[in-house]
Order: structure tokens, then sequence, then C-alpha cells
């Protein structure tokens, strides 16, 4: 009988454990706000709205005032607030406070144009028929196969419904999040028109003055119809797969990854998958192609790393965690079942929440991270490594980078990584700003490179490859043949 109660009250235990670990916050998605882009708000509502997103980032941000001193800040912001309209639309109000957030030149704080963009569809209006690219200071027609190409490849765009080109590429940077003008310039050019909605109330025509062919002497216009949302990209599908490896000719590993999303366990083994053939076929080379990397975990980083590092190595240097109330919520919304969190050992589990287990409220957390050993010998891939980067290679991807230079694993082949070496990330909580509704992001840890390198400058290659050449070839052709 005694069997019987102790076995009755596992299976209790069991059924309550399953029920409450089935309990889960709503996703983030499901917080999202969808707002109407042509409702107004007032001065005081904005004004109100512009201090509370302010007071928010320097709650929330270990160093908000990183690359701009505060008070050049204030009175800059002041002085928006003193010339803000009586009112202004919801879409022209998101578009100032992103400006005020690309400000912070924080690539992962931003306000969230999901909801914005949606809208706007809905509405019916009109995008930028053209792609561009911005070079030199000026403004390039540029081939793209997606949209009807209604003025040369090549052809000089000076005026866009009377702004002239100066004018647009430095509006157009101000809502850029990268941490450098040149990034934000090869940011730009990746969507031009993407780029001119976000900074531009234009959505039906737009009259373009242009130089064809590199003819200063001629000045012709033009005037354009805008373009619907679904004709500016194509609609065939893509393959879009995160992660494959593949030979390429006789013997090089190729390992293509496009972000350190999904699952921790998947991706390592798609690393066992791909280095048992990698010692199958006794290759000599090995090509990492991080181009578009769009970051995510950095410990599948670090996975990777024990394949290919001849010495003990660390993603980072050190990190800077501010544990705010906010902070905690949300790495909790995201980490932690809501089920087993009012157990705190369990925060001693996940190798981040220790970090901050028992901190004070607001508390600037120092993290010094360990080197970790690589794999042994028999395990490790012992022939030449190259990695590919470009500008769009960011946040985990651009760490990665970071670690792969700094402990010699190989070779870094391409452009300049899309985030700065050391930066500021870990922009988990979400907030919406009262009036308006606008959600928006803020980082919550500041980043040291292994190398320390602290200022304006991101991951380097060790053979550095423009945009008109494949980095891919230039490997084949010069570093293995």
């Amino acid at each position: 009988m005694k069997k019987k109660v102790i076995w009755f009250l596992i299976i209790v235990l069991l059924i309550t454990v399953g029920y409450t670990a089935s309990l889960s916050d709503p996703s983030l998605d499901e917080l999202e706000k969808f707002v109407d882009i042509e409702s107004y708000l007032t001065k005081k509502e904005m004004i109100a709205d512009i201090d509370t997103l302010i007071t928010k980032f320097e709650k929330i941000h270990p160093n908000p005032y990183r690359f701009e001193d505060k008070n050049k800040f204030t009175s800059r912001l002041d002085s928006i607030k003193k010339n803000l309209s009586d009112t202004l639309t919801t879409i022209q109000f998101w578009r100032l406070i992103d400006q005020v957030i690309s400000s912070y030149t924080d690539a992962h704080s931003y306000t969230a144009d999901g909801y914005i963009l949606t809208d706007y569809v809905k509405k019916g209006k009109l995008f930028f028929p053209l792609a561009a690219k911005i070079h030199n200071g000026k403004i390039i027609v540029s081939r793209n196969e997606n949209v009807e190409q209604i003025l040369p490849q090549g052809a000089e765009i000076q005026k866009i419904n009377n702004v002239s080109a100066q004018e647009l590429i430095s509006v157009l940077a101000s809502h850029s999040l990268k941490e450098t003008h040149q990034l934000d310039l090869l940011e730009i050019s990746d969507d031009f028109g993407f780029y001119l909605w976000k900074a531009y109330d234009w959505d039906s025509e737009f009259k373009i003055h242009y130089y064809e062919n590199n003819n200063a002497n001629t000045l012709d216009s033009i005037t354009v119809k805008g373009l619907e949302w679904e004709k500016r990209k194509s609609t065939a599908a893509e393959e879009n797969v995160p992660f494959f490896f593949k030979f390429l000719e006789e013997d090089f590993g190729y390992m293509k990854i496009n972000d350190f999303n999904g699952e921790q366990s998947e991706i390592n083994d798609f690393y066992d998958e791909s280095f048992s053939k990698i010692r199958e076929k006794k290759s000599n080379y090995l090509i990492l192609d991080f181009r578009g990397h769009e970051g995510g975990a950095d410990s599948y980083g670090e996975d990777l790393a024990k394949y290919i590092s001849k010495e003990p190595f660390r993603k980072l240097s050190k990190a800077y965690w501010k544990i705010t109330p906010e902070f905690k919520e949300a790495f909790d919304r995201r980490f932690i079942p809501k089920s087993i969190r009012w157990f705190k050992p369990i925060y001693l589990i996940n190798e981040y929440s220790e970090i901050f287990y028992g901190a004070e409220p607001n508390e600037v957390v120092t993290v010094n991270y360990d080197l970790k050993n690589p794999f042994a010998e028999e395990k490790r891939f012992q022939g030449e490594v190259f990695l590919i980067t470009d500008h769009n290679t960011f946040s985990a991807g651009s760490i990665f980078a970071e670690m792969f230079k700094h402990f010699n694993m190989g070779k870094v082949v391409g452009e300049p990584t899309g985030n700065l070496y050391s930066f500021n990330g870990f922009a988990l909580a979400n907030f919406t700003l009262p009036n308006s509704k606008l959600s928006y992001q803020i980082s919550s840890v500041y980043n040291i490179a292994n190398n320390e390198e602290e200022g304006l400058k991101s991951v380097q290659p060790d053979y550095p490859v423009n945009a008109t050449q494949d980095p891919l070839d230039y490997i084949l052709e010069n570093l293995i043949r």
C-alpha cells in the first residue's frame, strides 16, 4: 500500500510538472504592436515619447554615450523637440525616432519597422523602383533583375524629388544602424529603395535628375511611378538553409553558414558530419563562408572553433552586462521556462544566467571569458582554413571572425565585417512608447574583443577582396591552386 501511495505521488508530480512546463510566456512576436501609420500625434505626445525613449536608453544600455558626448546629444535632442511640428503622423514620428536611435551608433539597438511596413503596404503605398549604390559620394544606378530597369546601369542620380544626391546620402545614413559611415553606405547600397522609404514621405512618383554614362554635360530628368512592395522583390522561392557543406572541385571543403540560430544540437551534428567527410576525403583545405551571416548564439562559433583551432581560444576577452529588472525579465522570457522560475538555483545551470544571478538591480557586471580547448588532433582539421566575410557578417558572425583571426585559425578573405571588433549587443527586451505605440529594443551588453580594440573599426580581412570580385574565386585562384 505504501508503495502504491509513493507511485501515485510520483505520477501526480510528473503530471503537474508536465502541465506547468507547458505554460509559457506569449512569444515576442505576439507582443509586436500594430499601428495606423496615418494616425496623428500631438507635439506634447511626441515629446513625452522621446523623453521616455531616452530615459529607457540611459537605464538599460551599458554605455549609451560611447560615441557622442551626452551634453551634445542632449542639446541636439532639445533642438529636435523644440522644432517639432504641432502634429505628425505615426510614420513621420517613427522616422524621427529611427534617426534618434540610429544616432546612438549601436547596430543592435533599433526601432522595429515590420508593423510600420505592413500597414504602409496594406494601404497600397509605393516604393522607389530602382536599385542604386553609393560610390565615391555619388548615387549610381545598379543592376537589379527584380525590378524594371528604367534607367541604364551606371547612370548617376543628381536629384530625387529636388533633393540633391549629397543631402540624400546624408539623410539616408542617419537612418542606418551601422557603427561606421562606410558600413552605413554599404548597408544603404544593399537596398537603396528601402532606405529611401525609411527617410522620406514619397509614395507615388519620383522625379529623377541624372547624368547618363558619365556625361556630366547633359542633365536629364525623368518622372517614374513607384513600385508595389511585392513587385520590387523576386517572388521566386529561394533556398535559404542556415548551413550546408560540400566539396569544391577535387577535395576542397566548403562550409556555408548563414546564422547561428536554431537548435545547438542540430548545428553540432552538422559540424560532426562535415568534418567526418573531410577526414574521409583527406582534404587539405577548408573554406568557411560567413558572407551574410546574421548572428545568433556566439557559443555555436566556439563549437566550430574546436574543430579548427590549434590552441586554446575564447570568443571574447570580456563583456560588461547591465543587469536591469527589464533585462532579467526579457532573459527569463527567452531562456528560463516560466514554470520553474521560482526555483532560483536553476539560474546557476544556464551559462548566461549564472553571470547575473544575485546581481544588484542596474548593476554592471564584468564577465571575463575563459579559454576553451580545441578537440584532440585526431578529430581536428589539420589543413588550411579560409574564412570569407563581408559587410553583412554580423554580431555572432563577426565575433567568430575576430576569434578566428586573433587565435590564428586561418586567413580571413573578403570585406571587413559588419560589426566593430568590440560592440554592444544582446538586445533582448522589447519596449513600447506610451503614445505612439512604437516598439524598440536596447542593447544590454558591451562585448570586448580578444584584441581589445574598442575604436570604430570592424574585423579586417588578411586578404581584402572588394565587391567586384568573388572572394571564393580569389581563394581558389590565388591561395590554393
